[in-house]
């Protein structure tokens, strides 16, 4: 009677300690999903979008996407990643303080495109919104082909 009651006691202790192993992690868990509260620089652009327009196959074409830090911390542009190489940015690499501003450079080359053509370019910041997408959009057309010699016009001679 007393080993049953040993034993039930025992069952119980081991049910508690396995239940609140599984406990235990998702009350941790929860704890990791609460962030540390983020900077407070924040990147504002004049626009995110740029229109080329028409361009001819091979020509390299460069937009200035200005910005301004509308936060109250200084601002750093981590890194600005592109959809291919044939788009290339250039951004600063110090700190924008407050109220300041700058521009990130994105020079576009068409050699090797054909037709309408949207290439997105991704800002990483230490801001608010850590990440902005800006978009430059255009129409490329086939380059010129070279005019033709003017015919020579035919002689025709009787016999």
């Amino acid at each position: 009677m007393k080993t049953q009651f040993y034993f039930r006691i025992i069952a119980i202790l081991f049910a508690v300690a396995a239940i609140s192993m599984f406990i235990a992690p998702s009350a941790n868990a929860q704890k990791e999903v609460v962030q540390k509260p983020l900077s407070k620089a924040r990147i504002q652009f004049t626009e995110k979008q740029h229109d080329f327009g028409d361009l001819t196959q091979g020509d390299v074409v460069t937009y200035k996407f200005a910005f301004q830090n509308t936060g109250t911390e200084p601002l750093m542009i981590l890194n600005v990643q592109t959809t291919c190489g044939c788009t290339a940015p250039e951004w600063p690499k110090k700190p924008i303080p407050p109220g300041e501003g700058g521009e990130i450079v994105v020079t576009f080359n068409s050699a090797k495109k054909m037709g309408r053509v949207n290439k997105i370019i991704t800002v990483y910041t230490n801001g608010e919104k850590p990440e902005e997408k800006l978009k430059i959009v255009t129409n490329i057309l086939p380059p010129a082909a070279d005019t033709p010699a003017p015919e020579k016009p035919i002689k025709v001679t009787e016999d």
